[in-house]
């Protein structure tokens, strides 16, 4: 269930350091950030956060 992306993204992460012009290492963004940033992380950390407000607000609700 990947996208191109995530797969563009996934290899740009296993791939090996390249060498710029004047001999530095380029490394690809998740690479220098150690890690990938997905769509489905991010989906899980959003619906998470709903979760935990709506179980907040029904803790409040209930208290007051």
């Amino acid at each position: 269930m990947e996208d191109q992306t995530e797969r563009r993204e996934e290899a740009a992460f296993r791939a090996a350091d390249q060498r710029g012009a004047e001999g530095e290492v380029v490394k690809p963004a998740p690479k220098a950030r150690q890690g990938l940033t997905s769509g489905r992380i991010v989906t899980i950390l959003a619906v998470g956060l709903v979760l935990v407000i709506i179980g907040f607000a029904a803790s409040y609700m209930t208290s007051v």
